[in-house]
């Protein structure tokens, strides 16, 4: 696998959570919705960013919206 495509296992490792609380996360519209190849759930570098900047694996009181993170960005 090359380097900028993470599946949800190494990505949750990356976050320090697990890949279940991603899915819960994404389920419950809290996260943006994963990108999926034939084996499940992918990541970018960018979207360990991104979910990293919203306060993924923080805990923080509440997570930022993606939109409040790239509104910062851009």
């Amino acid at each position: 696998m090359d380097g900028d495509i993470l599946h949800i296992g190494e990505a949750a490792r990356r976050l320090s959570v697990t890949p279940k609380h991603l899915r819960v996360l994404e389920r419950e519209g809290r996260i943006p919705r994963a990108r999926r190849d034939l084996n499940g759930r992918i990541y970018s570098e960018f979207d360990i960013a991104l979910l990293r900047s919203m306060g993924v694996g923080a805990r923080p009181r509440r997570l930022r919206r993606a939109e409040e993170v790239l509104r910062e960005v851009w």
